[in-house]
């Protein structure tokens, strides 16, 4: 038996389907409840039937639909794979009216009281309600549940309530309980460009299960006048990647329910109509949200603002025993749309940096910093303290910084490393084979011919062999890029470790307070990246500066330093050879007009390893623009190649002297 709506099956008339009985395809321990006897001897939770009133004394019977789980239609001659399943229907929306001016009230100075802010944490941990205000607030959304249930006439479980005030971010269109998988058309995936445009011409849309995809239903509340705030309507959508066919800004007290699993719906930015679509509205538009069945989570998009949240943790034992079974995920990401709520508590533990100074003695008389980006100390940090004493030393974390394969650290200019012949090889190379791997032009890396991987190889050699001469150590060719820089640059960073966080006496500081610890003299903490066995790298200018508007190389002294301590605009043919630590952190500016081509050599030391996954890794980022490579799986297949190729025209060369011999 289906359980969708007639409209939706007329409008799939035709149409191959799968329609399976409710909770045949569930997981272990959800399966459906048995039926409520006439004498109502069977438990609530487990109920079959949900009694309603409908006037006088007069008792329907709803049957329930949330023990087994409904199939989306399946059209097989278009995708080889079922659709998500769900536990809503039916799936329209409805206006409804339940709240009073009190109960606006109260909700109201409870967020207040209680709401916080994920992104930048207020408090320690999630506030606790007294006992009066969680009566208050558990009361006010259950009387919302009960006219969802009266309205779609299934029984439902109130599983979690939230009070936001939308900001200017607003929420992109999505469905609550399905996610967005694929667009598919007779039995052929569409390329992810194409989504869009096919997903409008009419083309299959599959779609996966999302982590609440055990909840049924949604209701939005408006809790302020709508005149007081510009943007923030809801938006509805009949399909994936077409216009909104349906758009609310609900005057105060009015609810708007909808089924989870089957409105594509979004919430545009809130603005105020001086500052513009992006600014921040004068008046906060708050929104109670409530959504079915869930225990350990509390909901938080970036887009909510401060808010205030209830979970339901009071589930019978026969609902609490059939979930001990299932995985349903909760904890396992940080996604874009939902914050995991065991980072955000990671992140209450860290210490502010307002809190690190207020423990260290203040100074008698405060050293004004000549720059943020070289002063060892912030300007709140004293030189002594009053008694004469010198202050206390910051200890870092308890973790040390990771072990690098480089070391002398300066940096070594390369003046006129290559010659002209050198740059017009590059570049006719540079010309014939690169590719953008934001978009790639080629399904597999082009391949060289011989005699432009001996050109490339040899200018690459000749970049090392200066390296190896200015640091007084032997280097290995790892590998070689020539990259045309577009407007995107690079952000700073350094080659072979990556940023952690950091730490002041032995205390991890709070991730907003990350740069202005670090430019106050806290300690910086870096962990390996995946190419910490190299050590040095090398930028070869391939172009005139005169050539191109932007695109200045700069070195940072200190991570998070506002201003570089060094900037440079390489002439053609010249280059800089620098470590690949955190002592050489470094960044791109993006070029405003004209073209820059560099030459990017990177090497490691001859006892250093190279993980197998590393081999064909080709260097590339937003910035890097159109480029050609030669990767370290190139160093070894492509002489490997050659001496195949020569021994296989020597034996072809012999079978034809042999031939002449023989005639």
């Amino acid at each position: 038996m289906c359980n969708d709506s007639e409209s939706e099956a007329a409008d799939l008339a035709g149409k191959p389907q799968l329609c399976l009985p409710p909770g045949l395809l569930d997981p272990p321990g959800l399966s459906a409840p048995s039926p409520r006897t006439p004498n109502g001897q069977a438990e609530d939770n487990a109920s079959h039937f949900c009694s309603s009133s409908n006037g006088g004394d007069e008792t329907s019977r709803i049957p329930c639909t949330a023990g087994g789980r409904i199939p989306i239609p399946s059209d097989f001659t278009h995708c080889p794979h079922l659709q998500s399943f769900v536990r809503c229907g039916p799936h329209h929306r409805a206006e409804l009216c339940m709240l009073n001016k009190d109960d606006i009230r109260k909700l109201h100075d409870i967020w207040s009281r209680y709401r916080d802010d994920l992104c930048s944490p207020q408090h320690s941990e999630k506030p606790t309600f007294s006992p009066e205000d969680f009566d208050t607030f558990y009361r006010i959304a259950q009387k919302v549940v009960d006219a969802m249930v009266e309205e779609y006439r299934v029984p439902m479980v109130l599983d979690q309530a939230t009070i936001s005030n939308t900001n200017h971010k607003g929420h992109p269109p999505h469905a609550d309980n399905v996610r967005f998988d694929s667009v598919w058309w007779h039995g052929k995936r569409i390329t992810g460009e194409d989504e869009l445009p096919a997903a409008r011409k009419g083309a299959y849309i599959l779609w996966r299960a999302e982590k609440t995809s055990y909840r049924s239903y949604s209701c939005s509340v408006s809790l302020t006048d709508p005149n007081g705030y510009e943007g923030g309507e809801i938006q509805f959508f009949d399909r994936w990647g077409s216009s909104p066919v349906a758009s609310y800004k609900c005057a105060e007290d009015v609810e708007l329910p909808f089924a989870d699993a089957t409105k594509i719906f979004m919430q545009s930015q809130v603005s105020d109509g001086v500052f513009g679509w992006f600014s921040l509205c004068g008046q906060d538009r708050l929104a109670l949200e409530f959504q079915m069945r869930k225990e350990l989570f509390a909901i938080f998009d970036l887009a909510q603002g401060a808010a205030v949240g209830c979970t339901r943790r009071k589930f019978s034992a026969d609902w609490r025993e059939e979930l001990e079974g299932t995985e349903l995920g909760f904890l396992e990401m940080l996604t874009t749309r939902r914050a995991n709520v065991k980072t955000a508590l990671a992140e209450r533990t860290k210490v502010s940096w307002k809190d690190c100074l207020r423990d260290t003695c203040m100074p008698s008389k405060s050293t004004p910093s000549t720059s943020a980006g070289n002063s060892p100390r912030s300007p709140s940090t004293p030189d002594s303290l009053e008694d004469g004493s010198a202050p206390p030393k910051p200890v870092g974390g308890p973790h040390g910084q990771p072990k690098t394969w480089c070391g002398p650290h300066e940096r070594q200019e390369l003046p006129n490393i290559l010659c002209d012949d050198d740059v017009r090889t590059l570049h006719a190379i540079w010309q014939r084979h690169h590719d953008d791997l934001t978009h790639p032009w080629y399904k597999n890396k082009p391949r060289f011919s011989g005699k432009e991987f001996s050109e490339f190889r040899g200018i690459a050699q000749k970049v090392v062999d200066a390296m190896a001469l200015q640091f007084h150590m032997p280097l290995v060719l790892d590998q070689a890029a020539v990259n045309s820089t577009n407007q995107h640059g690079h952000p700073p960073h350094a080659d072979n470790v990556q940023f952690d966080s950091v730490w002041w006496d032995g205390r991890q500081i709070k991730q907003r307070d990350e740069v202005e610890a670090a430019r106050g003299g806290a300690e910086v903490l870096w962990r390996p990246s995946k190419t910490n066995y190299r050590n040095y790298s090398a930028s070869i200018a391939l172009t005139d500066p005169d050539e191109y508007g932007g695109g200045e190389l700069q070195f940072f002294s200190t991570w998070g330093a506002k201003t570089p301590a060094a900037t440079m605009r390489l002439p053609c043919g010249s280059g800089i050879a620098f470590c690949g630590c955190q002592r050489n952190m470094h960044a791109v500016t993006g070029v405003k007009w004209g073209f820059r081509l560099v030459m990017c050599v990177w090497t490691r030391h001859p006892d250093a390893p190279v993980p197998l996954e590393q081999l064909r890794v080709c260097y590339f980022r937003p910035g890097s623009g159109l480029s050609i490579w030669l990767t370290s799986d190139d160093l070894h297949k492509y002489p490997k190649r050659r001496r195949k190729n020569e021994m296989l025209h020597d034996s072809e060369e012999e079978d034809a002297d042999m031939h002449e011999a023989s005639d």
